[in-house]
């Protein structure tokens, strides 16, 4: 079986050679039971002192993921220590999905996917992918779980939204192909999430089960389609998210192994007979962070563990707790939940992704100190976001020809945004776009809720909301009451008193709750780049020339009038 499944390995997307089949036989036929195990279990390491990092080590794990945002001493310390503790190199795994809340705080400030797909260009998206693998790398990551292909095609989904390249199948397709291309280019593995699709749903994840409820033939248009298109290009991972495909269920009749009811990460027909068999996909499959009560909800953790590895998973992605997991898969062999020809293939890919990448060969160490000018930061990535920025501002629409601004007919400006910016994770900088625009010449005064307008003091007003796509956010809403006040002060509007921009440096969607806005702005993204950008286009200094991804007017006819 073992010599079965390397033949099968040894072909796409992984293209091993005899040097690299040899170690990952080699590396296989020496492990243990408990070592074996270890590999296929990838845990969540939040705290990067050594003391608290040979927990996992002491069981063998085949990855470790920790958090971009960390300082870079942390990032490259913990890796070299890492790397440097265990026979079999590491896969080190992030999310650098380039938000405020998920980006790598030592390097470049740089664009959300929807931003880059603003800008029409997957010249953008490569170059995405190349800084995500060099600035990482040069932290010790050799993994991101990005780009996310879902679709954002229901508005009210929050936790796609931003995250995502649109709603477009074609451009999602070429956006997810360039980036892949560029990371790989650049020193990373390739992977996509979140199989087999996000975006319908206006539910999270992290707080239950969602649905993918495109019958069969339109999810094989776009859905479908996108990963086959990145199958067919080389990515070598998948993450299997917490969603279901009921209509794939209901296609397989009583020949379905799970309840259609099961997520992906959970689910034999979705995972195994849709993926690897029906779409041929032979890389590695990894599960959605399995703390997520999209996973938890489906039944007790003892049994979901070696479901997760038996449905087609080939790594268990954050380990509520390592030892009683790792336990739990022990019992699944024992108890026939688990087959022990799984567990080997298992283990066979994740060496096999690792010989891929050429661990084996480098050990997975982070490249010297002497190579952060060209890794992490630089001008050749600052330049890039710049032009990346200035190509994404979209005008969505300007009925009153309020643009551009001239400080002969609106230097004074009254500015309502957010007093503190929050992400689920904690505080926000707050936005620089009123310093730019006294910079620029303009008096700015920023409205308090609760303040009465004086339309006598002002020429023009403008609302500024940076609220991206993200994982764990319920409200993406346009804060009316954080703006304004509580009710009835949240009926107010700057429009009613002033001629009005609305600016969204995040979700694209608001105007659905303001169609009756007369000039509204899409940037899509909040990073100083992003900024500067607009307040260039708003001034006339730039064209507005971003490509909306996503329709604005979310159906709205009224939105677009």
């Amino acid at each position: 079986m073992t010599e079965t499944i390397l033949e099968k390995l040894a072909g796409h997307p992984f293209h091993l050679n005899d040097t690299a089949l040899a170690w990952v036989r080699s590396t296989f036929d020496r492990l243990s039971l408990d070592e074996k195990l270890g590999q296929i279990v990838l845990p969540l390491c939040r705290d990067l002192s050594p003391e608290d990092l040979w927990a996992p080590l002491r069981h063998h794990v085949g990855g470790i993921h920790r958090m971009p945002s960390r300082s870079e001493q942390e990032l490259r310390d913990s890796a070299q220590f890492l790397q440097s503790q265990t026979a079999i190199p590491l896969l080190m795994s992030c999310d650098i999905e380039f938000s405020e809340k998920s980006s790598v705080a030592a390097g470049t400030p740089y664009l959300n996917q929807m931003a880059i797909a603003a800008t029409g260009d997957a010249e953008h998206a490569r170059r995405m992918g190349i800084v995500a693998a060099r600035e990482g790398g040069y932290l010790g990551f050799n993994i991101s779980w990005t780009p996310v292909a879902d679709l954002a095609v229901n508005f009210r989904s929050n936790v796609v939204n931003t995250r995502s390249f649109g709603a477009d199948v074609p451009t999602v397709m070429a956006m997810t192909t360039a980036y892949q291309q560029g990371a790989r280019s650049a020193g990373f593995a390739s992977s996509i999430k979140h199989w087999p699709g996000d975006g319908l749903d206006d539910r999270d994840q992290h707080f239950a089960t969602t649905h993918n409820t495109m019958p069969m033939e339109e999810w094989r248009q776009t859905f479908g389609k996108i990963y086959a298109d990145a199958f067919a290009k080389g990515v070598q991972v998948v993450m299997a998210g917490h969603i279901t495909l009921p209509a794939y269920t209901a296609v397989l009749g009583s020949s379905a192994r799970s309840p259609a009811h099961m997520p992906a990460s959970l689910n034999f027909d979705l995972t195994t007979t849709l993926l690897r068999e029906e779409m041929g996909f032979n890389g590695l499959v990894v599960s959605d962070a399995t703390g997520m009560v999209g996973f938890n909800a489906r039944g007790t953790r003892r049994e979901l563990v070696p479901l997760c590895i038996a449905s087609g998973c080939d790594i268990l992605l954050f380990p509520a707790d390592l030892d009683q997991d790792l336990d739990y898969l022990r019992d699944g062999l024992q108890n026939g939940l688990l087959k022990q020809e799984r567990v080997d293939e298992a283990v066979l890919r994740v060496l096999a992704l690792k010989a891929s990448m050429k661990l084996h060969e480098t050990g997975g160490h982070p490249p010297a100190a002497a190579d952060r000018p060209r890794l992490l930061g630089g001008a050749e990535h600052a330049g890039w976001s710049k032009l990346a920025a200035e190509a994404g501002i979209t005008l969505v629409k300007d009925i009153q020809a309020l643009l551009p601004l001239d400080k002969s007919r609106h230097k004074r400006i009254l500015l309502a945004q957010l007093e503190s910016r929050m992400s689920p994770s904690g505080p926000l900088p707050q936005l620089q776009v009123a310093d730019m625009l006294r910079e620029g010449g303009f008096h700015v005064t920023l409205y308090r809720k609760g303040d009465k307008i004086d339309p006598a003091s002002h020429d023009i007003g403008m609302y500024l909301m940076a609220e991206e796509g993200v994982s764990a956010k319920e409200n993406l809403g346009p804060r009316w009451e954080d703006l304004h006040g509580f009710f009835p002060h949240s009926m107010q509007r700057l429009w009613d008193y002033l001629p009005t921009i609305y600016v969204s440096l995040g979700t694209p969607f608001l105007l659905y709750h303001m169609p009756e806005c007369r000039t509204f702005v899409n940037g899509y993204a909040a990073v100083p780049p992003v900024q500067r950008a607009l307040v260039k286009a708003l001034l006339g200094e730039i064209p507005f020339a971003g490509q909306s991804p996503v329709d604005a007017a979310c159906g709205l006819q009224e939105a677009s009038l």
